[in-house]
């Protein structure tokens, strides 16, 4: 048996909110396992609309477009999280390795009770129930769900590693192998493959990956535009790390991990824009992209120094 595993990430580019980097790992006979289809009983990268039996998971994006995105995530997310803990708050979830410091989570006003749902349109009984079909398949296939999570960085922990590493780049493969580094830890010395989205432009990983990960040696299978590949030597162990472009669309664990990232985003956004709308009933909420982002900002600004509030722990420097 061998390990696969995703990562991917929410909140890279919006000026409010957390950053957040969601990962899973499944055990499979091999790595050429198709999860996909060792799945495809219980999800599909876009079931039909009348398809009421089957999950959406696919790049986060897709899924939680229009009006059903929403619960279309939410109930994924909370049937995948089921098989492994049966406990529904987002501060359970949260507090899961690699977890930032409770200091840092709830430093921030708004962010200071999250014993909330994490899934809250998706009701238990259903969610056993998706829990229950997506083991099936599993079992079925010899394959498990080992472990599923996210590494939330709220923005003033963010804006800490942005003075400490220099950049928005570097700080996103930072947490991106804090989660790395988490599943290699839980996998002991079994074969392990990890599935990551390519870093902006970059082709070459090898310094950073060897200052991340630390192993004894690199291989380099192959650098270019359309991915990057490396076996990564422990010992006697060799830990894959492979990058390439549209990861979460081809490569189920790295879907399943958007997944993870964006609902973790959109429950701390939900608390977030719950807080300052208590505070100020007229202002309108922000998802803190864009525009928008730039516009809420500038609609609150006024009203800080009144409320006391530092802005390093509201908005991103970067």
């Amino acid at each position: 048996m061998v390990f696969l595993a995703g990562i991917d990430e929410a909140g890279y580019g919006p000026f409010v909110g957390p950053l957040v980097h969601g990962y899973s790992l499944f055990r499979v006979p091999s790595f050429d396992t198709e999860l996909w289809q060792a799945l495809s009983t219980s999800c599909d990268r876009k079931p039909a609309r009348t398809d009421k039996r089957r999950l959406w998971v696919n790049d986060s994006k897709k899924v939680h477009q229009g009006t059903l995105g929403r619960g279309r995530l939410e109930r994924t997310v909370a049937a995948f999280r089921q098989i492994l803990n049966t406990d529904t708050m987002l501060d359970t979830w949260l507090s899961e390795k690699p977890a930032p410091t409770p200091k840092a989570l709830h430093h921030a006003p708004w962010f200071k009770e999250l014993s909330i749902p994490f899934c809250p349109s998706t009701t238990l009984e259903r969610s056993k129930l998706d829990a229950t079909s997506v083991q099936r398949d599993l079992y079925n296939a010899g394959c498990n769900l080992n472990a599923f999570g996210a590494r939330v960085v709220p923005a003033a922990e963010y804006n800490q590693y942005l003075d400490t590493l220099g950049n928005k780049g570097t700080t996103n493969f930072e947490i991106a192998m804090q989660c790395a580094r988490h599943i290699i830890e839980i996998t002991g010395e079994a074969p392990l493959r990890i599935e990551l989205d390519q870093h902006g432009g970059r082709t070459d990983y090898t310094k950073v990956l060897s200052e991340a990960l630390k192993p004894q040696k690199i291989e380099v299978h192959g650098e270019n535009m359309g991915g990057s590949t490396y076996s990564l030597h422990f010992g006697e162990r060799i830990v894959q790390l492979r990058f390439s472009s549209n990861a979460d669309l081809n490569h189920l664990p790295v879907a399943l991990a958007s997944l993870a990232a964006k609902q973790s985003r959109e429950r701390m956004m939900d608390c977030f824009n719950e807080y300052w709308c208590e505070q100020f009933p007229d202002l309108k909420p922000t998802k803190g992209y864009g525009v928008d982002g730039k516009r809420w900002l500038a609609d609150i600004e006024p009203h800080l120094d009144d409320l006391k509030i530092d802005r390093a722990i509201l908005r991103r420097k970067r």
